[in-house]
């Protein structure tokens, strides 16, 4: 019986913190939200940053937090090391930028 308690608490712990972590998009959902209009499409992220958007596209999230559609991005440079961008999806803004080793 304790054994279920203990199972419990965890799976309540794991819960609360999905919801404040995050929750990713699928592609249908983001599919859904460009064409109504709620978030730009990543090809319009892209030409919008391709200035800053620089090397190869290693990874690509999309995720809902507090109300807020985010593009996170990795890109790998030629020298090797990894930039990683946040992306407001709604505006095509940069919020965040950070090199990686």
């Amino acid at each position: 019986m304790k054994i279920m308690y203990v199972f419990l608490a965890l799976l309540a712990g794991i819960a609360s913190f999905d919801s404040i972590a995050g929750n990713e998009l699928s592609s249908e959902q983001i599919r859904d939200k460009v064409r109504q209009g709620e978030i730009l499409s990543l090809d319009s992220i892209l030409q919008m940053n391709q200035a800053r958007l620089q090397g190869r596209l290693l990874d690509l999230e999309v995720e809902q937090d507090h109300g807020e559609i985010i593009y996170e991005m990795e890109f790998i440079l030629d020298n090797g090391h990894v930039l990683e961008f946040e992306i407001d999806a709604r505006t095509g803004r940069i919020l965040q930028q950070e090199m990686k080793d």
